[in-house]
């Protein structure tokens, strides 16, 4: 018994040890179906195995993200730039620019200066764009906070980049009080809605002059901080990107290139429009929403929480030319009854990115949409990297792949345990991107930051990833998630898309857990869908034994639940699920203890 507990303590202690490795990245990307390896060419096309852009290279400048964003609102003054899907409030580009300039003006009138951080902790609403280009006007890097966050994990973020001000709505004005109260260097609270006590009103500083906003500021745009996205990392402690104006409007411009984007700049008789669902407070809301839609003079339309009716309502009411999608809502609009799919008849683009988009879920949607003008267009990136990088080209035939390297952009691939030089096609290793886009830098971490980025540049993603024969990547898993089994690498991914192809699996998760045998051995987490509750673990077993080769069958067992945990990008927390494999052992283990104790005891009692 003493041995057989001893075991198990080992088992629990490499569990913990694995807990807590995973990067830091914000991926944009989704992983690739099992694909069959096609046999590696003698000879790439590509030079140093350094996959390259296809498209022209785009026109950088060095403007600021506000004076490009005025640039083009000049251009387009009386059409709709933002309107809420809820209440419907708009706005004009011309109404934008000036409140974006009187908002700018009042921040320096109540004394702030260039390099103060400023905070934004908001759902998606109108404001939000105006808030930040108005901070950003008037010298200030800001800020982003998911708003569903508690008080002090808010304010563990804001008071690492050392926020002065804070900026939010009226619902949640305790919340950001207890924020400021936790944070001493805020000195305003910003509220959306009517004067109260504690607090600034967003409306009443909407009425400055605005004469103090300077459109010439002195400002790097290549050293001067525009945003500070926090690393959506699921483990470790997150870190503050610093991504520069000019990382920004490059991402942007790289987007923009012709030939790889259907997005048409506003004319007099064409405008495109947006839904807004997914968070602003994501580098994928800033550059692909906010920054190229006001750059393009389309219409943003704002939802500031995901409800379903809300979000088909809008749809049917504003007829988007373009979707900003994650894949649950990939699956949403594939299978939902009540979608009008009359209501897209003029989507011209689909975007996905953000977390695993499978194959069938992309054939299903198409079908349905039956649009023979439509792209749907995967995507990768990460916050360090403004977001985006890589991006499937239109009339993407390619599904699973999330495209070749955008304008400007560079990638290759490296397996370190070979060596340090770039594989060529169908070789799997760690993804290394380069351009413009890529970070300063973490903010007061230059030992992360150099971790991070090599002395020529190369960000490393820590996503494990091949291309093919046209320079087409295809991400494999997360580098610190994948599973070794006697030696023998096995990403969870590919056993997801094994088991969702089972009729009866409606979300699946797989982890690794310790084994003193094999190392590791791949767990399943298994979401039923409705009606087939009699399906077994032993069923789902015999079906993935059937599809993949020994060292991947799922040998850690297979346990049924509810929900699969993911954050608000549709990411699989996987760390969760360890955490909980880990919490179920040391219960289980706690509970054979007592049990020998309590036998021990009755023994001595007789």
């Amino acid at each position: 018994m003493s041995l057989h507990l001893r075991s198990t303590l080992k088992k629990a202690a490499l569990l913990a040890n694995r807990i807590g490795t995973n990067g830091q990245k914000a991926a944009l990307g989704q992983h690739a179906p099992a694909f069959k390896l096609q046999p590696t060419p003698d000879v790439s096309k590509f030079e140093n195995n350094i996959v390259t852009s296809p498209y022209g290279d785009c026109d950088l400048h060095d403007m600021t993200m506000v004076q490009k964003i005025f640039e083009s609102a000049g251009r387009w003054p009386n059409k709709i730039a933002l309107e809420c899907g809820i209440t419907g409030r708009k706005y004009t580009y011309e109404m934008t620019r000036q409140l974006i300039r009187r908002f700018g003006s009042a921040l320096t009138r109540m004394g702030y200066k260039k390099g103060e951080v400023f905070g934004i902790i908001s759902p998606n609403i109108p404001e939000f764009p105006i808030v930040l280009y108005g901070a950003s006007g008037a010298g200030m890097p800001v800020s982003l906070v998911n708003p569903t966050f508690t008080a002090e994990e808010m304010a563990r973020q804001l008071s690492v980049v050392g926020a002065t001000a804070l900026f939010g709505v009226a619902p949640m004005a305790e919340t950001l009080k207890q924020v400021a109260r936790l944070c001493p260097a805020i000195r305003h609270v910003i509220l959306l809605g009517p004067p109260q006590d504690g607090a600034v009103s967003f409306q009443q500083m909407a009425q400055d002059s605005g004469d103090l906003f300077n459109e010439t500021p002195d400002i790097n745009v290549k050293e001067d901080i525009f945003l500070l996205p926090h690393s959506s990392g699921t483990s470790g402690l997150p870190k503050s990107v610093m991504l520069t104006h000019f990382n920004m409007t490059s991402n942007a411009m790289q987007f923009m290139q012709p030939g790889g984007t259907n997005l048409q700049v506003a004319s007099t008789n064409y405008q495109d429009t947006y839904i807004c669902l997914l968070p602003f407070f994501h580098t994928y809301g800033i550059t692909l929403l906010m920054n190229m839609g006001f750059q393009t003079g389309a219409k943003l339309v704002t939802l500031p929480q995901f409800e379903v009716q809300s979000y088909l309502k809008a749809i049917d009411d504003h007829k988007p030319t373009v979707l900003h999608v994650v894949p649950p809502l990939v699956s949403l609009l594939a299978q939902y009854p009540a979608l009008k799919v009359e209501s897209l008849s003029q989507t011209h683009t689909i975007t996905c990115g953000a977390a695993p988009l499978s194959v069938k879920t992309s054939v299903t949607l198409l079908e349905r949409l039956n649009n023979p003008n439509l792209s749907l267009q995967e995507g990768y990136g990460l916050s360090e990297t403004s977001p985006g990088v890589l991006m499937a080209p239109l009339g993407n035939t390619k599904l699973g792949s999330c495209g070749a390297p955008i304008s400007r952009s560079k990638a290759k691939v490296i397996n370190h345990e070979i060596g340090d030089q770039a594989l060529g096609p169908y070789q799997h290793g760690e993804l290394y991107l380069s351009g413009p886009q890529v970070m300063k830098g973490y903010w007061n971490n230059p030992k992360a930051t150099k971790e991070m980025i090599d002395g020529e540049g190369w960000l490393r993603t820590g996503d494990v990833a091949y291309y093919d024969d046209d320079g087409n990547f295809y991400i494999v898993d997360r580098l610190k998630e994948l599973i070794k089994v006697k030696g023998l690498q096995v990403a969870p991914a590919e056993l997801e898309d094994v088991l969702t192809s089972h009729p009866a699996v409606g979300e699946a998760a797989v982890i690794g857990i310790p084994d003193e045998h094999a190392g590791e051995l791949p767990r399943a987490y298994v979401v039923k869908k409705p009606g087939m509750e009699s399906v077994s673990d032993a069923d789902i077993q015999a079906f993935v034994d059937s599809k993949v080769s020994l060292h991947k069958q799922i040998k850690g067992g297979i346990e049924f639940c509810a929900t699969i945990p993911k954050n608000n990008m549709g990411k699989i927390l996987r760390r969760e699920l360890r955490v909980q494999y880990a919490n179920s052992q040391t219960k289980d283990l706690m509970g054979r203890i007592y049990s020998s104790v309590d036998s021990t005891a009755k023994k001595m009692s007789e």
